[in-house]
């Protein structure tokens, strides 16, 4: 797909309480890191047991990421704040 054919999803917070985290998961050591999720908590380390909670019966690895640091782009219009991927 065409870079400019997705569309920027807004930076808005998408919790009101809490820093959100995106999850990322590998369910054995041959393979990629994949985005299960994402969780809100105030720090990194109740981020990690939130995660661990949700996804560790399947991951061998689990890795944090501030949501802020992801900027996420799709095809679809999710919402009114979207630009286009070149904006």
């Amino acid at each position: 797909m065409p870079v400019e054919d997705r569309r920027r999803v807004s930076d808005a917070p998408r919790a009101t309480d809490g820093s959100e985290w995106e999850v990322f998961v590998r369910e054995a050591s041959t393979d990629p890191m994949r985005h299960v999720g994402s969780v809100t908590a105030e720090t990194w380390d109740l981020a990690y047991e939130q995660a661990a909670t949700l996804f560790s019966f399947t991951a061998d690895d689990i890795w944090l990421c501030p949501a802020d640091a992801v900027h996420r782009f799709t095809p679809t219009t999710l919402d009114e704040a979207a630009s286009a991927a070149g904006d």
